[in-house]
């Protein structure tokens, strides 16, 4: 190979991850032009910008974003503040806690209703959807957590276009290592979810990262352990 083989196939293969690369932000640009963020307290931006958010300010302006989410609401509620037109020109819909509350509550089949009208709005219009797995913030009180999570995992599984954030895999996982590390800093329980409910600046951009990877063909570490490839 002469060195002007080498200089045209180098040339080649840096436009071949330059194209990659953006490839993966236009995907990523363009499912987050115009999301739908709806949920409890942690989609309306208590105490920090939610996930959602923070990962769409990325690609959008604040005016693109659409937030119905409502501290200490279960979904089952939530949705019945939502419009059929809320969905429509929505180019995502991020859901990460819409059934928290719903987790404590003594019966869910109404839950579930919400979970099923929230996937058949998703699936007609033919829009992406990002929902949360159910961690066990309250023990004791989340007496139909597993339950619901195990409908969200199977819905989710059922439609292509769905992707799971794994917040039950990353509690659990924080829980039996004690921290968490982000940018090369451990993070201990209290620093990531300082009042027991709702998250730090440095949880929710790591939750933005780990929302981004996900969107981007599940590109995260996930062997039990959750990890930004």
């Amino acid at each position: 190979m002469n060195i002007f083989q080498k200089i045209i196939i180098t040339a080649m293969v840096a436009i071949f991850f330059q194209v990659s690369a953006l490839s993966k932000n236009a995907l990523s640009a363009e499912l987050l032009q115009k999301p739908l963020i709806t949920g409890a307290s942690v989609s309306a931006d208590w105490g920090t910008l939610s996930p959602g958010k923070t990962l769409a300010l990325r690609y959008t302006e604040k005016s693109n974003i659409k937030t119905i989410a409502f501290g200490g609401q279960p979904g089952r509620e939530v949705i019945k503040k939502i419009q059929p037109n809320d969905f429509k020109d929505r180019s995502i819909i991020i859901a990460v806690d819409f059934f928290f509350w719903d987790s404590t509550l003594p019966e869910i089949s109404n839950s579930i209703q919400a979970l099923e009208s929230m996937m058949s709005q998703a699936s007609n219009l033919n829009v992406p959807i990002v929902l949360g797995e159910i961690p066990e913030l309250l023990p004791g009180k989340q007496i139909n957590r597993t339950r619901l999570n195990q409908e969200i995992v199977a819905k989710c599984a059922s439609y292509k276009q769905c992707f799971l954030m794994p917040f039950d895999q990353l509690h659990r996982q924080v829980l039996r290592e004690g921290f968490l590390e982000i940018k090369g800093r451990r993070y201990s329980m209290g620093e990531l979810v300082p009042d027991g409910l709702h998250l730090s600046q440095p949880t929710t951009e790591y939750l933005a990262d780990i929302m981004f990877a996900i969107l981007n063909n599940k590109n995260i570490q996930n062997d039990g352990r959750i990890q930004l490839l």
